[in-house]
């Protein structure tokens, strides 16, 4: 007959009692009997790594760390290259600073400098725009809605050109043109407010002609502007249909790219920068 051990995590009374029982009847057993053994399981020894284990985990290690340092050494290169960069193209560059302010860019702007042509604009690239109306003022709020007009006004906007145009694309008008600030530093913080006075619909420009919109309806044009020294430029886009102009129209992109990017940008303000 085979004799058994109870589990270890028994409490120590319960293995006694069953001891004794076990014996007891081991006693009445006439044939032989083997010997109760009592074997614990052997502890694994962590082994330690040998040494061409442990060379390749140093190996390892110091691989990862020396990319690490490399990829910060490298982000670093770029942000620092990049701004070097800049400021030398800045230094440089012979037009550098003659649009910075009024104080350097004095001359006020003309309708004949901004549109030569009365009747097109050809941008860069692009067929032309035909223009339907063109408009200057010295009271750049005409060419405002909202809190946009005194926003211009406290950084010193003198002027503002702009005109009415039929885009080249089927169903879209456009109204562009651009301001004479005081500054590049009143520029760029006209530029940061924007932004949030076109989403919230508190401030935002005129169309030319003056769009015909119902009181309490949602507007349905898209913008686009950006600075450039101490101007501001921009770009009203509707649909002759009165449907919306959604913010990733395809054919918006275009036109913004043509009338601010090429036209006012490289073209109107590249001539008055020109030494």
């Amino acid at each position: 007959m085979l004799y058994g051990t109870p589990p270890r995590y028994e409490h120590p009374a319960a293995r006694g009692s069953l001891a004794l029982f076990v014996r007891g009847i081991g006693g009445m057993d006439t044939g032989q009997h083997r010997p109760l053994s009592r074997t614990r399981p052997r502890r694994q020894r962590r082994r330690s790594p040998r040494g061409p284990e442990r060379t390749a985990q140093f190996l390892v290690r110091g691989l990862a760390a020396l990319i690490l340092i490399g990829l910060v050494a490298m982000s670093a290169f770029f942000v620092f290259g990049g701004e070097r960069r800049h400021d030398a193209a800045a230094a440089t560059d012979p037009r550098a600073g003659q649009l910075a302010s009024r104080t350097v860019d004095n001359a006020p702007l003309t309708v004949e400098e901004v549109f030569p042509d009365s009747r097109e604009v050809r941008p860069p690239a692009a067929r032309p725009y035909r223009i339907t109306l063109t408009h200057t003022d010295a009271d750049c709020r005409t060419a405002t809605t909202g809190q946009l007009g005194a926003l211009l006004t406290v950084h010193g906007c003198s002027q503002v050109v702009r005109a009415g145009m039929t885009a080249p694309f089927d169903g879209y008008e456009v109204t562009a043109g651009l301001f004479n600030l005081a500054d590049e530093a009143g520029a760029g913080v006209v530029d940061d407010r924007l932004r949030e006075l076109v989403e919230t619909g508190d401030g935002g420009f005129a169309t030319l002609p003056a769009a015909r919109t119902v009181p309490d309806t949602l507007p349905t044009s898209q913008v686009g502007w950006r600075t450039s020294g101490h101007y501001l430029l921009y770009c009203v886009i509707n649909r002759s249909d009165g449907k919306l102009v959604s913010s990733d129209d395809p054919v918006a992109e275009r036109i913004t790219r043509d009338l601010v990017d090429s036209y006012l940008v490289s073209t109107v303000l590249g001539r008055r920068a020109s030494p």
